[in-house]
């Protein structure tokens, strides 16, 4: 049996839940199974993550533009989607011969959806949010309501699609070839030993592209007088101090997760599910204009799992913000995470879904 994956070229986290998945299907069917990953701009990523496969280096050509405070380059966006159409159907036309392949699954690339239908092969979806959503929430409009529309129109030729918790319910109005399933996450195992002390244990994470760096290097200039407080962050700082480890950047942050006492991150979705699965408690850091992490935010402050910090807070005032909070809310996120009774299995479930299907 074989499969293609169509892997957007946007963060690390879609390739994350695709090992997962695809890890999952191998499980079931005892390896009879080939996978191709076809992605761009993070293809070393991909075949650091899934170790084996086949991959085609390709373009899937979605993409967005963002500013140095990492909210959307508006201006870029347009320019890049005004001629969308011309482009998705020279790629369509252009794209190898995938007769020979069993099922897709697309994260998320829209293209994937015609060239399944066409071909009648069936064609799976995963997303936690979908682009024609991001784009139409994004003021003042960066692409034209008939390319939104070219959008949802292509999404709804997938055999399936798979939402997680927390897609906003706007999105799954939408689709009739919708499918709620649990968390998308790795299977225990992935824990990385880290110091053994005392200390209560921070790991600091930013998105795959760098959007946090300048913020996150100014608010490490100011956590030198914590003696109690260990932080872990990737070693693209040049700040040196007892209580900084550092963590080569090319391994996976997130596996370190399961060892720490609280994550500060981005409102990644990746990183969120893998904190609900580890039940480490969660201090998400507000993006610019990002309609994608404000939506994060939102929910998970309401579900008690998380709190929010402010990207000026974060730069600024770490060094005050932390010792209260630890002290007061964190005690409360760390009893709501340890108590939570959320499913995390949704691998397995897509997994097993996929192939009752395409059997």
């Amino acid at each position: 049996m074989k499969s293609k994956i169509y892997l957007s070229d946007e963060g690390y986290g879609h390739i994350v839940r695709q090992k997962a998945i695809s890890d999952s299907i191998s499980s079931i069917l005892d390896n009879e199974i080939s996978f191709t990953i076809q992605t761009h701009n993070y293809l070393e990523v991909a075949k650091t993550v899934f170790t084996t496969g086949n991959f085609i280096n390709k373009y899937n050509n979605i993409s967005w533009a963002k500013l140095k405070d990492g909210s959307p380059d508006l201006e870029k966006i347009n320019s890049y989607y005004k001629n969308y159409k011309l482009i998705s159907n020279e790629y369509i036309s252009n794209e190898e011969n995938i007769s020979n392949y069993d099922f897709l699954i697309s994260d998320f690339v829209y293209e994937a959806f015609d060239l399944g239908l066409q071909k009648k092969i069936p064609t799976f979806g995963v997303a936690h949010f979908t682009w024609d959503w991001f784009f139409s929430k994004l003021y003042p409009p960066a692409i034209k309501n008939d390319l939104i529309d070219y959008f949802l129109k292509m999404s709804k030729k997938a055999s399936r699609i798979y939402f997680p918790p927390f897609t906003p319910k706007e999105i799954l109005n939408h689709y009739k070839n919708a499918v709620n399933v649990p968390l998308i996450v790795r299977k225990k195992g992935f824990k990385k030993p880290i110091t053994k002390n005392d200390n209560f244990k921070i790991l600091i994470i930013d998105s795959g592209s760098g959007i946090l760096k300048s913020y996150i290097q100014k608010a490490l200039k100011t956590v030198n007088k914590f003696n109690d407080i260990t932080f872990y962050v990737p070693d693209l700082y040049d700040i040196d101090f007892d209580n900084i480890v550092k963590i080569s950047f090319d391994q996976l942050l997130i596996d370190y997760i399961d060892s720490v006492d609280l994550v500060i991150s981005r409102a990644g979705f990746n990183t969120i599910s893998e904190c609900i699965a580890c039940r480490t408690p969660m201090l998400l850091i507000g993006e610019s204009m990002n309609p994608e992490i404000n939506e994060n935010i939102i929910n998970l402050k309401l579900s008690g799992l998380a709190s929010f910090i402010s990207l000026d807070n974060f730069k600024d005032s770490l060094h005050k913000f932390l010792p209260n909070f630890i002290k007061n809310e964190y005690k409360t996120l760390r009893y709501n995470m340890s108590n939570h009774e959320m499913k995390t299995n949704g691998a397995e479930v897509i997994a097993k879904d996929i192939l009752n299907y395409i059997n």
